[in-house]
């Protein structure tokens, strides 16, 4: 058969091969659908091969070979489409097809691929379809080799990723079709696929004969050179830098390096697998060469030669790195690879030349000099405030309220537009939980929506904003009914935050019910047109830039609240406010710049801002760029980390920290742990003005933080620019994303089943964040993603908490030996015990739904974990932990917190707990399942032995109608309490009264019982937030006790239904500013009391 009759006949086959039928559902129809698709895939590969060579000037009987096994192969296919209609039609079982069908003839392809690089031919613009689908097979045919799990030696690993990074090279240039490919370029992109189809047959030949690869030299020296001609030919600037080491925060991650270096050679934590390796001399060498780093951070910027040998110490220290870390996941060094000494003697080198420049004059001068530049910038010693500050805008604010209290009784939107860094989100959230508008309406919801959004996860976020469940296994339909329901009959406000288009309230106003009750929608947005013309009173409300005088009176605020400027600023004012031109965002970023420069360079700053005339969103940026600058070298990393997740994330303060650490930006003190530490570089970014407090702990503190998106898309661009990490949203980034080599974080924002089709393969990452943005929520199926373990073996940080795993916990995670933080999604049962190979494990979380989760007897011996965490908020899960042979088995001394730890038995709490003997933050199920003696008798919760808990949340899951006599013998150093299910009698609380440092009380769902509460003596002296929620208590009071509660802050009522009376001594309270009433309706009256006396604090009732 001729070369064009065959392809002729396979278009036609590909035609008329049947798609899988879709009504068929079962299991062995699944398995003819995927016959027929892995049909369908051979025949396209095979035709675009003789496509392709065909192009390349290959014919006559260098073709015979491969165009006799294509034909037979599709005959074989015809055969079998014709089998298959009839098996169909008649409800018959297929026939197997024959096995000589299913094999790709690779020798022949081999010859015809040979034939094809001796060949100068090149191809047309037309015919780029072809190389761009063979690279596609290759790509998937090596990936396939890869993720196999095989053993490589280093240097064939390092080969691999070389062809598999410079197909994903060729891959994007291709689908781009840039202008410069001519007929040379062409030609050349030619061989090299002739090139990487041989190497990728040689690899398949000898997988499928061997079973396994072994060491074997891989001829692909032309392919590389090939490559490097069309870089150069292309020259993407993103490609100039990309074989450069991660540039941001290099000191920490040496003295990260060493500090790990330390613990491997310990005699504790020593590694078999260093044993013949002389990591302790360059351990001691690196330290030398560290200390010389240290001299010359400011020094290097302006010298050649000593940022060349920065740049060599840094080198050096990441290929360390990756050589211990290839030795402790099994890899095996060979004498082609680089090796221990080889980089021993290149440390001793650069040793050498640093000692020559310390014995220099010139070097002591500069030093002594640098030291005192760097002396004149102060650290912050002030807390910075975590309010955010509204400065102008009263006016707008007065009008935006006016608009939502009065006018048509239609449900109506107000749209707040204006460009990037005016402050809408910021004006909205004012409005939000403003005194009057919080009276005014009777449920209110905040949901963010930005550029990219998914319809489920808006009515999640919308949801828990009025109801405290979980919805999370409901469909979009039964959400959307839900939202629905809640608002009927309710004047409500809802917030939808950085809106982009008019899709997005298509999307939601079904769920929105128009009751004629004054209901109103504020939308914030950059553009006008985001809302239907029929639900507008007015025109959008465009807000206005500041004045001179609020520009100025915002940066008092910012820079010294409640005080005088200092003189030399006040010199520059006029400067200063037409720099800004009235853009709130620069003006704080500025103030952040301000606050840690000495008032000496205040008016250099200043210059450097305004010497240029451009847009007030190009000032704010270039202001961002010097904040960024000024930034100290520690503070960097965990700022452009915040370009790891999508844009308008609210994070979570201790998980974002607990990944700081995990990471190796902060390491501990002598005096403070490194979570403590971490949240310190928070606060200090808060203090410059790059981070936001949306949601603050009960007495102050930071619970959630986010950037403004002008800051994400800065930290984007900004930690792609320096390899620090890279951010691919969506299937169009990932398909043609290119990962530069050494890069050490990749975040995924895109679908699950998207990840899984995508076949990254970058050995070098250390930390994968994948986020799920699919429409449907990650718990409703699962995915195997078991590959992780083979492709990224070097993975120190793994979080997959939004992509289900299924119902087992995946055995391949065990591999991942260097694992520090890991996060997971997923429907299982228990933890294996397999789970103890990840001895190097700091952060274990576990996100799943209302089942516990069984801990493994193994779990004792995770000696370095320190946060171990089941995400639920509601008790309905958590760990169950292992009793047996607790005698025997060893403390976690490091554990920081535990949430949530179910205990099933009184008798060996003691014992478990005493497990946990520095723990800080302990979240407590007591849940018994059937009955035992000790049901109704007295009990005793001893925890005074945990003399470091800080905060402790306790729940008891009793038996049905069973209530238990317990005393309380609590630790004096706690200072947040929250209790629930003891059904306890009022006269138990003297237990906790007098906690000594005892800050915040949550008293929560039957926590006390009884309908009268009387404080009878001086109570809950350091108290400052106190919460009473679903309790039946009826009448609180206070008749002999007038000093309770002395510095009590903020009290917060839920729920409490028969609640009539409060203590009258409450408003002798000279701290006490809010009392927040919800779902109390009898309270009324008593809490209308206390107001009446004019004490300064506000009242926020809430129906």
């Amino acid at each position: 058969m001729q070369k064009d009759d065959l392809v002729e006949f396979i278009n036609s086959l590909l035609e008329n091969l049947p798609n899988f039928p879709t009504i068929r559902v079962f299991a062995a129809n699944q398995v003819e659908g995927e016959r027929i698709k892995a049909l369908k895939e051979k025949l396209t590969f095979m035709k675009n091969l003789i496509c392709f060579v065909t192009l390349r000037g290959v014919e006559g009987g260098q073709l015979g070979p491969l165009l006799t096994h294509t034909g037979v192969l599709a005959i074989n296919a015809a055969d079998f489409s014709f089998r298959y209609r009839i098996s169909y039609n008649n409800n018959i079982q297929m026939l197997k097809e024959p096995k000589h069908m299913v094999v790709v003839p690779v020798e022949s392809c081999v010859q015809a691929l040979i034939a094809s690089n001796l060949s100068k031919e090149s191809y047309s613009e037309s015919d780029e379809h072809i190389f761009i689908y063979l690279v596609d097979v290759l790509l998937c045919t090596l990936w396939e080799i890869v993720k196999s799990g095989t053993c490589f030696l280093i240097s064939v690993k390092d080969q691999l990723q070389m062809l598999y990074e410079g197909l994903s090279f060729l891959r994007t240039n291709l689908k781009e079709k840039p202008k410069k490919f001519d007929e040379k370029l062409r030609h050349l992109i030619g061989l090299v696929v002739c090139d990487a189809g041989l190497v990728i047959c040689f690899l398949s030949q000898k997988a499928k004969r061997d079973g396994l690869i072994k060491e074997m030299d891989i001829e692909y020296v032309d392919f590389l050179e090939r490559i490097k001609l069309i870089k150069a030919t292309v020259a993407e600037k993103r490609l100039e830098t990309s074989s450069f080491f991660p540039r941001t925060n290099q000191l920490g991650f040496i003295d990260f390096l060493l500090e790990n270096m330390v613990d491997l050679t310990s005699p504790e934590g020593g590694s078999n697998a260093l044993v013949n390796h002389p990591v302790r001399p360059i351990h001691e060498e690196l330290v030398s060469l560290r200390t010389f780093l240290g001299k010359i951070v400011e020094l290097r910027n302006e010298d050649k030669v000593l940022q060349d040998l920065w740049n060599s110490v840094v080198e050096v220290a990441y290929r360390v790195e990756f050589l211990i870390d290839s030795l402790m996941v099994g890899d095996i060094l060979d004498s082609s690879s680089m090796s221990f000494h080889s980089i021993l003697e290149e440390i001793k080198i650069i040793k050498f030349k640093a000692l020559n420049i310390c014995n220099s004059n010139r070097l002591d001068g500069e030093v002594k000099e640098a030291t005192k530049r760097m002396d004149h910038k102060p650290s912050q010693k002030n807390k910075p405030k975590i309010n955010e500050v509204v400065v102008g805008f009263e006016d707008e604010a007065n009008l935006i309220i006016n608009r939502l209290t009065r006018g048509s009784r239609q449900v109506q939107i107000i749209p707040i537009v204006g460009m990037p860094g005016l402050g809408k989100t910021t004006i909205a959230h004012k409005i939000y939980h403003d005194p009057m508008v919080m009276s005014h309406f009777h449920l209110r919801a905040w949901c963010s929506i930005s550029q990219v959004y998914h319809k489920k996860n808006l009515f999640l976020e919308i949801l828990t904003c009025i109801l405290p469940n979980i919805f999370f296994n409901k469909t979009e339909e039964e959400l959307a009914e839900e939202i629905y329901k809640c608002l009927k009959r309710n004047r409500y406000l809802i917030v939808l935050d950085d809106i982009w288009d008019i899709e997005a309230w298509n999307e939601l106003q079904a769920s929105f019910p128009n009751d004629a009750n004054g209901s109103r929608v504020i939308m914030t947005s950059r553009l006008h047109d985001v809302a239907p013309q029929d639900k507008l009173d007015k025109e959008p409300h465009c807000l206005r830039q500041l004045t001179h005088d609020e520009s100025w009176d915002l940066l008092k605020e910012k820079l010294f609240p409640g005080k005088d400027l200092p003189p030399k600023l006040c010199e520059l004012r006029t400067q200063i406010v037409e720099m800004c031109q009235g853009l709130p965002l620069t003006i704080v970023i500025l103030a952040g710049i301000l606050a840690h420069t000495d008032q000496y360079g205040w008016k250099e700053v200043v210059q450097r801002l305004s010497s240029s005339a451009i847009s007030s969103s190009e000032q704010c940026k270039a202001a961002l760029e010097l904040s960024y600058t000024n930034l100290p070298e520690n503070l960097r990393p965990c700022f452009l980390y915040f370009g790891a997740y999508p844009q308008d994330h609210e994070h979570i303060t201790d998980r974002l920290t607990w990944l700081w650490v995990a990471e190796g930006f902060v390491q501990k003190t002598q005096f403070k742990s490194s979570e403590d530490v971490a949240y310190d570089y928070l606060m200090d970014l808060i203090g410059r003005s790059l981070v936001m407090v949306p949601k603050q702990r009960s007495i102050g503190g930071v619970k959630t933080c986010r950037i403004h998106d002008l800051l994400h898309d800065f930290c984007v661009r900004k930690a792609q620019e320096e390899n620090f990490l890279q951010l691919v949203r969506g299937y169009d980034e990932l398909s043609t994303c290119y990962v530069p080599p050494n890069l050490h974080r990749l975040c995924i924002n895109c679908e699950p089943e998207h990840f899984w089709k995508l076949r990254l393969y970058s050995p070098t990452i250390r930390s994968l964040l994948v986020f799920a943005c699919a429409e449907v929520h990650p718990r409703t199926w699962s995915f195997d993603l078991s590959f992780i373990s083979c492709i990224f073996k070097l993975v120190k940080v793994l979080d997959l908490s939004q992509i289900n795993l299924g119902y087992a916990f995946p055995r391949e995670i065990e591999m991942l030996v260097l694992l520090r933080y890991l996060a997971v999604l997923g429907n299982m049962r228990n933890i294996p015990s397999s789970i103890a190979s990840l001895s190097n494990l700091e952060t274990f979380m576990v996100e799943t739904l209302e089942s516990p989760v069984l801990l493994p007897d193994t779990i004792w011996s995770l000696r370095k974990l320190r946060h171990l965490q089941i995400m639920n908020k509601f008790f309905r899960s958590g760990f169950r932990l292992p009793t047996g042979n607790l005698d025997n088995s060893s403390q976690l001394c490091n554990l920081d917190s535990f949430s949530i730890a179910i205990l099933s038995s009184w008798g060996n709490m003691d014992k478990i707990l005493g497990k946990f003997p520095n723990i800080r933050k302990l979240k407590l199920k007591i849940s018994e399942y059937k009955a035992s003696p000790w049901d109704k008798s007295n009990k005793v919760l001893v925890l005074h032995f945990l003399h470091r808990l800080e905060s402790l949340n306790l729940n008891l899951d009793p038996l049905r109608d069973v209530q238990y006599q317990i005393e309380f013998c609590f630790s004096s150093t706690i200072k947040k309490l929250t209790l629930s299910g003891f059904r306890l009698p009022w006269c138990k609380i003297s237990a906790i009264a007098n906690l000594p440092n005892l800050e915040v009380l949550k008293l929560l769902h039957q926590a006390f019982e009884g309908q009268e509460w009387n404080m009878e003596v001086e109570e809950f002296p350091k108290v400052r937030f106190l919460k009473l929620a679903s309790l039946d208590i009826a009448k609180w009071t206070a008749s002999e006790c007038e000093n309770c509660f002395p510095h009590l802050g903020k009290l917060v009522l839920e729920r409490c239904y028969f609640l009539k009376e409060v203590p009258s001594s409450l408003g002798n309270i000279s701290t006490l500013e809010t009392i927040e009433v919800s779902g109390c309706p009898n309270s009324a009256s008593s809490v209308m009391q206390l107001q009446e006396e004019g004490l300064k604090y506000l009242f926020h009732p809430q129906n």
